[in-house]
């Protein structure tokens, strides 16, 4: 008499998942390094072709307004497609692009190639996200998901760093040419060492479409199927009409302007003080290394504590220390409330990842990982916008105040939002990690 069937296997082993995490957050950080030399230098750059503090925000936004337009494009693309092509594509276009920043002539030219950067740029980061949040099992979404950004925000710190010292040393040329360098490294890495999905989900044919792995219903953890395909607005109704996600991309929404506060007017804001743009890779490269350096020693603290307990304390510190700045003198000033807003940013940025993995899983993971990444790329649009716009009315100490204002007054929304999704969970009879 036959056995009776028993279900297949979940073909990604701890080996294989270890492999996949490793590679792309290697390749994200080359790349990012690469990306974060400009970061630095950018706004000169664009000072010294007559940008004001107005033009230098629609460089920035540029990017991101392109970004933003296509991450749920290459979201949903990376459902349906091999997601190792997607971002071996984008990765190569970086390469391919950084010498458009070497012969723009013009700030109009300078904006252009932005714009062409941030489509390459969709490629890649939402479809990395979508890639391990598919593999990542029931209570281990925080862990992966925080060392990713680890990586992410390593290459960011280490790239601010590197491009000031570059610029000082060698000029902006430099700075650009070793983006390329760094770009086609990072695509090199992802094609020769990233395994292609249907390697090790051919075992079991298409996870995307299967009802259940292995047909018993049971969550397998490692590695369950990704749910049925829903249209771009269907998900994303479904997202904001949610009070938790809905409430967590508001708040990410809103953080970013909080880096981009650091990111863009930062190096704008410390030549009053005599810091040059060495001294304000300085700021940036602290802050987003310790906070790396944090999410990768206590990121799984969003696996096992209430999210709620740990997002709203770490915004408010988030908006609090951006508020701050205006009140720092000195390179050692920046640098102490540089440190203290990556310790918020510990608490706030894994509890977050780990919250749109669950939402992946109700409505798609690339769709889902390329809206969210939308929200927070519409943020890097305006915000850089609107702080040149006050920045030239109100000068560059009100961009930090109103920035810190804004993120308090969403802490306060994503509170009563949050707190109405559990109600409604326990009214229910679900239970939720928020």
């Amino acid at each position: 008499m036959n056995n009776p069937a028993q279900p297949t296997p979940c073909p990604v082993t701890p080996h294989t998942k270890t492999r996949i995490l490793v590679v792309i957050s290697l390749s994200v950080f080359i790349s990012l390094v690469g990306i974060g030399m400009v970061v630095p230098i950018l706004s000169v750059y664009a000072d010294t072709l007559g940008a004001s503090s107005f033009w230098i925000g629609v460089v920035f936004a540029a990017f991101s307004f392109s970004r933003t337009v296509c991450m749920p494009i290459f979201g949903r693309l990376s459902d349906r497609y091999e997601k190792k092509h997607l971002m071996a594509g984008g990765l190569f276009f970086y390469a391919i692009i950084s010498l458009g920043y070497i012969i723009a002539p013009t700030v109009l030219l300078l904006t252009i190639v932005r714009f062409i950067h941030g489509i390459a740029s969709a490629m890649v980061a939402p479809v990395a996200m979508a890639y391990l949040a598919g593999i990542a099992g029931k209570g281990e979404e925080a862990r992966i998901m925080s060392r990713f950004q680890a990586s992410m925000l390593f290459g960011f710190g280490a790239g601010p760093l590197m491009g000031g010292v570059i610029y000082d040393l060698f000029g902006f040329s430099a700075a650009f040419y070793a983006l390329m360098a760094f770009s086609a490294l990072s695509c090199l890495i992802v094609v020769l060492f990233l395994p292609e999905e249907r390697i090790f989900l051919s075992a079991v044919g298409s996870v995307r479409d299967a009802e259940n792995w292995g047909g018993d219903g049971e969550d397998h953890g490692n590695c369950r199927p990704e749910p049925k395909r829903r249209g771009g607005r269907e998900t994303l109704r479904g997202l904001l009409l949610h009070p938790l996600y809905g409430g967590t991309m508001m708040l990410s929404f809103a953080s970013e302007f909080g880096m981009i506060g650091i990111l863009v007017f930062i190096p704008l804001f410390v030549p009053f003080f005599g810091i040059t743009p060495a001294g304000a890779g300085i700021i940036i490269s602290l802050n987003v290394f310790v906070a790396g350096i944090l999410q990768m020693v206590f990121g799984r603290i969003g696996d096992r504590a209430n999210r709620c307990v740990l997002i709203i304390p770490g915004a408010l510190i988030f908006a609090a220390t951006v508020a701050v700045f205006p009140f720092c003198t000195t390179l050692t000033s920046f640098l102490l409330v540089s440190f203290v807003n990556a310790v918020g940013a510990l608490f706030f940025f894994p509890a977050v990842s780990a919250t749109m993995v669950e939402a992946g899983r109700e409505f798609g993971m690339g769709s889902t990982m390329g809206i969210y990444n939308s929200v927070r790329g519409a943020s890097g649009i305006i915000a850089p916008l609107a702080g040149g716009l006050v920045a030239d009315a109100f000068g560059l100490e009100a961009v930090f105040f109103l920035i810190g204002v804004f993120i308090a007054a969403c802490v306060g929304i994503f509170f009563l939002l949050a707190a109405s999704s559990v109600y409604g969970y326990r009214q229910s009879g679900k239970k939720e990690n928020m």
